[in-house]
């Protein structure tokens, strides 16, 4: 899939019980609210979006619901599956780390190094708020607490096509303005 691909966005869910392309999407706004037959997916092979446009100045505002036994979830952003330029996961417990949230890229087949920052809002089974404001150099990571993270644009690409959602988690509202 091309960044320059003139598809309209399109809002996959798949896991080994359930597997639906869902038709285009708008681009400025994925989905107000989810509804509960797109969201009841179990997020390990998690929900895609494809063919969408993030664009440097544009802001993305993911809203779910965790788990209530949630270990962790991850947020990836890159221009396909196979490259991933922010990966943003929430750890309760797992890989090591407990009440963390890491992030890193996914670049060659590899992970670069990882990056700790920021506060740790998220509460099992509760509802969070991730806003990733998307700069010429960096993404701000805004969470539920105010805490902010900065990662830089490892790739250096000006627009992103390319969303996913992982782990234990339900998310319930994606907005792109």
């Amino acid at each position: 899939m091309s960044l320059g691909s003139k598809e309209p966005p399109t809002l996959y869910i798949s896991s080994s019980q359930f597997a639906e392309r869902r038709g285009p999407v708008c681009s400025t706004l994925i989905s107000p609210r989810l509804n509960s037959q797109t969201t009841s997916a179990k997020m390990m092979n998690g929900m895609i979006v494809k063919n969408m446009s993030f664009k440097v100045g544009q802001t993305l505002t993911v809203v779910g619901v965790t788990k209530p036994d949630a270990s962790n979830f991850a947020v990836n952003i890159g221009p396909s599956e196979q490259e991933i330029t922010m990966h943003i996961n929430p750890r309760f417990n797992a890989h090591g780390d407990e009440n963390t949230v890491v992030c890193n890229s996914y670049q060659g087949g590899s992970w670069c190094e990882e990056h700790r920052e920021g506060g740790f809002p998220f509460v099992q089974g509760e509802e969070f708020k991730i806003v990733i404001e998307f700069t010429p150099t960096e993404f701000v990571v805004t969470l539920s607490d105010g805490s902010q993270i900065h990662f830089p644009n490892r790739m250096g690409a000006e627009k992103y096509s390319f969303i996913n959602f992982d782990g234990e988690a339900r998310i319930t509202s994606l907005e792109l303005k």
